[in-house]
Protein backbone atom coordinates (compact mmCIF):
# COMPACT_ATOMS: atom_id res chain seq x y z
CA UNK A 1 0.00 0.00 0.00
CA UNK A 2 1.72 3.30 -1.10
CA UNK A 3 1.06 6.60 0.87
CA UNK A 4 1.55 9.53 -0.67
CA UNK A 5 2.66 12.89 0.68
CA UNK A 6 -0.71 14.45 1.34
CA UNK A 7 -1.73 10.98 2.66
CA UNK A 8 0.65 11.01 5.14
CA UNK A 9 0.30 14.47 5.95
CA UNK A 10 -3.55 13.89 6.47
CA UNK A 11 -2.66 10.68 8.48
CA UNK A 12 -0.39 12.48 11.00
CA UNK A 13 -2.82 15.12 11.30
CA UNK A 14 -5.14 12.33 12.10
CA UNK A 15 -3.28 10.76 15.00
CA UNK A 16 -3.02 13.82 16.47
CA UNK A 17 -6.55 14.95 16.22
CA UNK A 18 -7.40 11.51 17.49
CA UNK A 19 -4.51 11.63 20.43
CA UNK A 20 -5.78 15.03 21.57
CA UNK A 21 -9.53 13.30 21.66
CA UNK A 22 -10.52 15.59 18.58
CA UNK A 23 -12.79 12.95 17.18
CA UNK A 24 -14.96 12.74 19.55
CA UNK A 25 -17.33 15.14 19.17
CA UNK A 26 -17.43 15.01 15.21
CA UNK A 27 -18.26 11.41 15.41
CA UNK A 28 -21.06 11.72 17.80
CA UNK A 29 -22.69 14.08 15.60
CA UNK A 30 -23.15 11.86 12.77
CA UNK A 31 -24.51 8.28 11.86
CA UNK A 32 -21.84 6.39 9.73
CA UNK A 33 -22.05 3.81 6.99
CA UNK A 34 -18.59 2.42 4.91
CA UNK A 35 -18.83 0.20 2.42
CA UNK A 36 -15.68 -1.91 0.55
CA UNK A 37 -16.17 -4.09 -2.26
CA UNK A 38 -13.17 -6.12 -2.44
CA UNK A 39 -10.49 -7.41 0.19
CA UNK A 40 -7.92 -9.58 -0.86
CA UNK A 41 -3.91 -8.92 -1.71
CA UNK A 42 -3.93 -10.84 -4.96
CA UNK A 43 -4.31 -7.59 -6.70
CA UNK A 44 -3.20 -4.43 -6.45
CA UNK A 45 -5.23 -1.85 -4.35
CA UNK A 46 -7.69 0.28 -6.46
CA UNK A 47 -11.11 2.42 -6.03
CA UNK A 48 -12.64 -1.20 -5.41
CA UNK A 49 -9.61 -3.10 -3.84
CA UNK A 50 -8.33 -2.83 -0.17
CA UNK A 51 -5.61 -5.14 1.07
CA UNK A 52 -5.95 -7.34 3.84
CA UNK A 53 -3.88 -5.72 6.33
CA UNK A 54 -5.81 -2.09 5.24
CA UNK A 55 -8.87 -3.65 5.82
CA UNK A 56 -7.84 -4.99 9.70
CA UNK A 57 -6.29 -1.44 10.28
CA UNK A 58 -9.77 0.08 9.63
CA UNK A 59 -11.81 -2.17 11.58
CA UNK A 60 -9.10 -1.52 14.50
CA UNK A 61 -10.05 2.00 14.21
CA UNK A 62 -13.97 1.66 13.48
CA UNK A 63 -13.74 -0.62 16.63
CA UNK A 64 -11.83 1.86 19.19
CA UNK A 65 -13.81 5.04 17.93
CA UNK A 66 -16.98 4.30 16.89
CA UNK A 67 -20.16 2.28 18.21
CA UNK A 68 -19.83 -0.22 15.87
CA UNK A 69 -23.15 -1.89 15.36
CA UNK A 70 -25.12 -3.73 11.94
CA UNK A 71 -26.74 -1.92 9.64
CA UNK A 72 -30.03 -3.85 10.92
CA UNK A 73 -29.59 -2.33 14.11
CA UNK A 74 -28.86 0.89 12.54
CA UNK A 75 -32.11 1.57 10.47
CA UNK A 76 -34.54 -0.13 13.40
CA UNK A 77 -32.87 2.52 15.57
CA UNK A 78 -33.74 5.16 12.46
CA UNK A 79 -37.56 3.62 11.96
CA UNK A 80 -37.93 4.41 16.19
CA UNK A 81 -36.39 7.62 15.93
CA UNK A 82 -33.68 6.85 18.15
CA UNK A 83 -29.89 8.90 18.92
CA UNK A 84 -27.32 7.00 16.16
CA UNK A 85 -24.62 9.59 16.81
CA UNK A 86 -21.55 7.89 17.22
CA UNK A 87 -22.42 4.74 15.16
CA UNK A 88 -20.94 2.89 12.93
CA UNK A 89 -21.84 0.28 10.05
CA UNK A 90 -19.63 -2.01 7.83
CA UNK A 91 -20.92 -3.09 4.75
CA UNK A 92 -19.58 -4.99 0.97
CA UNK A 93 -21.32 -4.90 -1.80
CA UNK A 94 -21.60 -7.57 -4.83
CA UNK A 95 -20.37 -10.39 -3.68
CA UNK A 96 -16.45 -11.25 -3.98
CA UNK A 97 -15.21 -14.35 -2.54
CA UNK A 98 -12.45 -12.60 -0.73
CA UNK A 99 -15.46 -11.02 1.55
CA UNK A 100 -15.97 -14.71 2.78
CA UNK A 101 -11.89 -15.87 2.46
CA UNK A 102 -10.25 -12.56 3.52
CA UNK A 103 -12.70 -9.98 5.23
CA UNK A 104 -15.13 -12.30 6.98
CA UNK A 105 -12.14 -13.96 9.48
CA UNK A 106 -11.08 -10.47 9.96
CA UNK A 107 -14.29 -9.05 10.94
CA UNK A 108 -14.69 -12.16 13.47
CA UNK A 109 -11.25 -11.66 15.04
CA UNK A 110 -12.09 -7.63 15.88
CA UNK A 111 -15.33 -8.85 16.98
CA UNK A 112 -17.62 -6.59 14.55
CA UNK A 113 -20.47 -7.62 12.61
CA UNK A 114 -20.83 -6.24 8.90
CA UNK A 115 -23.85 -6.56 6.26
CA UNK A 116 -22.82 -8.26 2.74
CA UNK A 117 -25.13 -7.38 -0.15
CA UNK A 118 -24.85 -9.52 -2.54
CA UNK A 119 -26.33 -9.33 -6.30
CA UNK A 120 -27.25 -12.68 -6.89
CA UNK A 121 -26.65 -13.17 -10.36
CA UNK A 122 -22.72 -13.52 -9.63
CA UNK A 123 -23.46 -15.69 -6.79
CA UNK A 124 -21.56 -18.87 -8.22
CA UNK A 125 -20.91 -17.82 -11.43
CA UNK A 126 -17.96 -17.15 -13.55
CA UNK A 127 -19.01 -13.73 -14.84
CA UNK A 128 -17.09 -10.67 -15.24
CA UNK A 129 -18.86 -7.70 -14.58
CA UNK A 130 -17.21 -4.94 -17.06
CA UNK A 131 -15.63 -3.36 -14.10
CA UNK A 132 -13.32 -6.02 -13.44
CA UNK A 133 -12.21 -6.99 -17.09
CA UNK A 134 -9.13 -4.83 -16.74
CA UNK A 135 -7.83 -7.19 -13.36
CA UNK A 136 -4.32 -9.08 -13.71
CA UNK A 137 -6.52 -11.75 -12.00
CA UNK A 138 -10.40 -12.43 -11.30
CA UNK A 139 -11.45 -12.20 -7.96
CA UNK A 140 -14.32 -14.75 -8.23
CA UNK A 141 -17.72 -14.94 -6.19
CA UNK A 142 -18.99 -16.48 -3.68
CA UNK A 143 -21.02 -19.44 -4.09
CA UNK A 144 -24.00 -20.20 -2.14
CA UNK A 145 -22.74 -22.80 0.39
CA UNK A 146 -20.38 -19.35 1.60
CA UNK A 147 -23.20 -16.58 1.99
CA UNK A 148 -24.81 -19.41 3.89
CA UNK A 149 -22.01 -19.60 6.20
CA UNK A 150 -21.85 -15.71 6.77
CA UNK A 151 -24.94 -16.06 7.79
CA UNK A 152 -24.59 -18.48 10.48
CA UNK A 153 -21.70 -16.63 11.66
CA UNK A 154 -23.64 -13.65 12.11
CA UNK A 155 -23.23 -11.61 9.48
CA UNK A 156 -26.46 -9.67 7.37
CA UNK A 157 -27.08 -10.63 4.07
CA UNK A 158 -28.79 -7.70 2.10
CA UNK A 159 -30.26 -7.48 -1.84
CA UNK A 160 -28.14 -5.93 -4.57
CA UNK A 161 -30.57 -6.36 -7.27
CA UNK A 162 -29.88 -10.03 -9.41
CA UNK A 163 -28.06 -8.29 -12.67
CA UNK A 164 -26.06 -5.13 -11.05
CA UNK A 165 -28.80 -3.29 -12.68
CA UNK A 166 -28.55 0.99 -13.32
CA UNK A 167 -31.93 1.76 -11.12
CA UNK A 168 -31.34 5.10 -12.60
CA UNK A 169 -32.28 4.52 -16.24
CA UNK A 170 -34.49 0.88 -15.78
CA UNK A 171 -38.05 0.99 -16.57
CA UNK A 172 -40.52 0.35 -13.98
CA UNK A 173 -41.14 -2.98 -15.30
CA UNK A 174 -36.96 -3.90 -15.65
CA UNK A 175 -36.93 -3.04 -11.76
CA UNK A 176 -40.19 -5.20 -11.05
CA UNK A 177 -38.87 -8.25 -12.16
CA UNK A 178 -34.91 -7.41 -11.02
CA UNK A 179 -36.15 -7.64 -7.33
CA UNK A 180 -39.16 -10.53 -7.89
CA UNK A 181 -35.65 -12.27 -9.54
CA UNK A 182 -33.29 -11.63 -6.69
CA UNK A 183 -36.20 -12.09 -4.00
CA UNK A 184 -37.11 -15.61 -5.24
CA UNK A 185 -33.13 -16.63 -5.32
CA UNK A 186 -32.52 -15.30 -1.98
CA UNK A 187 -35.36 -17.02 -0.67
CA UNK A 188 -34.41 -20.61 -2.24
CA UNK A 189 -31.38 -19.88 -1.22
CA UNK A 190 -30.98 -18.26 2.32
CA UNK A 191 -35.07 -19.49 3.66
CA UNK A 192 -36.04 -15.99 3.70
CA UNK A 193 -35.94 -12.15 1.86
CA UNK A 194 -33.23 -9.97 2.96
CA UNK A 195 -35.04 -6.27 4.04
CA UNK A 196 -31.86 -4.41 3.53
CA UNK A 197 -31.14 -2.99 -0.11
CA UNK A 198 -28.38 -1.01 -1.53
CA UNK A 199 -28.59 0.14 -4.95
CA UNK A 200 -26.01 -1.04 -7.92
CA UNK A 201 -23.24 2.18 -8.69
CA UNK A 202 -24.60 3.72 -5.48
CA UNK A 203 -24.11 7.34 -7.40
CA UNK A 204 -26.72 9.66 -7.02
CA UNK A 205 -27.43 9.73 -10.50
CA UNK A 206 -28.30 6.01 -10.41
CA UNK A 207 -31.75 6.01 -8.69
CA UNK A 208 -35.38 7.98 -9.57
CA UNK A 209 -38.14 9.14 -7.10
CA UNK A 210 -40.35 6.39 -9.02
CA UNK A 211 -37.22 3.46 -8.54
CA UNK A 212 -37.37 4.61 -4.66
CA UNK A 213 -40.83 4.40 -4.46
CA UNK A 214 -40.32 0.60 -5.79
CA UNK A 215 -38.00 -0.13 -3.08
CA UNK A 216 -40.52 1.01 -0.36
CA UNK A 217 -43.05 -0.73 -2.18
CA UNK A 218 -41.56 -4.06 -2.73
CA UNK A 219 -40.69 -4.16 1.51
CA UNK A 220 -37.22 -3.31 1.67
CA UNK A 221 -36.48 -1.41 4.97
CA UNK A 222 -33.57 0.71 3.59
CA UNK A 223 -32.39 2.17 0.87
CA UNK A 224 -28.05 3.09 1.11
CA UNK A 225 -25.79 4.81 -1.79
CA UNK A 226 -21.93 4.61 -2.18
CA UNK A 227 -21.72 7.96 -3.23
CA UNK A 228 -20.32 9.62 -0.01
CA UNK A 229 -21.58 11.35 2.88
CA UNK A 230 -22.50 11.06 6.25
CA UNK A 231 -25.69 10.78 7.88
CA UNK A 232 -27.86 12.80 10.80
CA UNK A 233 -28.61 11.42 14.03
CA UNK A 234 -32.26 10.20 12.62
CA UNK A 235 -31.61 9.61 9.03
CA UNK A 236 -33.98 8.99 6.87
CA UNK A 237 -33.78 4.95 6.07
CA UNK A 238 -34.76 5.38 2.19
CA UNK A 239 -31.58 8.08 1.61
CA UNK A 240 -28.53 6.41 3.52
CA UNK A 241 -25.08 7.71 2.63
CA UNK A 242 -22.24 5.43 2.36
CA UNK A 243 -18.66 6.34 2.32
CA UNK A 244 -16.38 4.15 0.04
CA UNK A 245 -13.41 3.47 2.04
CA UNK A 246 -11.11 1.71 -0.58
CA UNK A 247 -9.06 3.62 -3.37
CA UNK A 248 -10.23 7.10 -1.11
CA UNK A 249 -8.62 6.46 2.01
CA UNK A 250 -5.16 5.47 2.42
CA UNK A 251 -4.88 4.98 6.16
CA UNK A 252 -7.37 4.95 9.49
CA UNK A 253 -6.33 8.71 10.49
CA UNK A 254 -6.57 9.85 6.78
CA UNK A 255 -10.05 9.33 7.23
CA UNK A 256 -10.72 10.32 10.33
CA UNK A 257 -8.69 13.99 9.40
CA UNK A 258 -11.22 14.40 6.55
CA UNK A 259 -14.27 13.48 8.77
CA UNK A 260 -13.70 15.83 11.36
CA UNK A 261 -12.35 18.66 8.24
CA UNK A 262 -15.92 17.59 6.78
CA UNK A 263 -14.64 16.73 3.77
CA UNK A 264 -16.84 13.77 3.35
CA UNK A 265 -20.18 15.42 2.14
CA UNK A 266 -19.19 15.13 -1.42
CA UNK A 267 -19.44 12.07 -4.47
CA UNK A 268 -16.49 9.75 -3.46
CA UNK A 269 -18.00 8.00 -7.21
CA UNK A 270 -17.28 4.27 -7.08
CA UNK A 271 -15.17 2.96 -9.91
CA UNK A 272 -17.83 0.96 -10.86
CA UNK A 273 -19.80 3.90 -11.96
CA UNK A 274 -17.88 5.07 -15.33
CA UNK A 275 -19.57 1.21 -16.42
CA UNK A 276 -22.94 2.68 -15.10
CA UNK A 277 -24.21 2.89 -18.84
CA UNK A 278 -23.55 -0.58 -19.84
CA UNK A 279 -26.06 -2.67 -20.55
CA UNK A 280 -28.57 -3.87 -17.67
CA UNK A 281 -26.39 -7.19 -16.36
CA UNK A 282 -23.63 -6.94 -18.70
CA UNK A 283 -21.00 -9.47 -17.63
CA UNK A 284 -19.53 -12.67 -19.34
Amino acid sequence: MKVGVKSRIKTLAGELAGGLGFYTRPFRSKMTIVTFHRVTDAIPEDGLTSGAAKFAAFCDFFGRYFRVLSLSEQVAACKAGRDLGGSLSITFDDGYRNNFEVAAPILRRAGLPATFFVTTGFIGSNGIPVWDRGLPSQPGWMSWDQVRALESMGFEIGNHTATHLNLGTADRESIRREFAESNETLMRELGHTPKLFAYPFGGRQHITPSALRQIREAGFDCCVSSCGGLNGITPDPYALNRISIAGWFKTPHQFGYEYIMGKLDYDTVDVEQDQATAEPGAYL
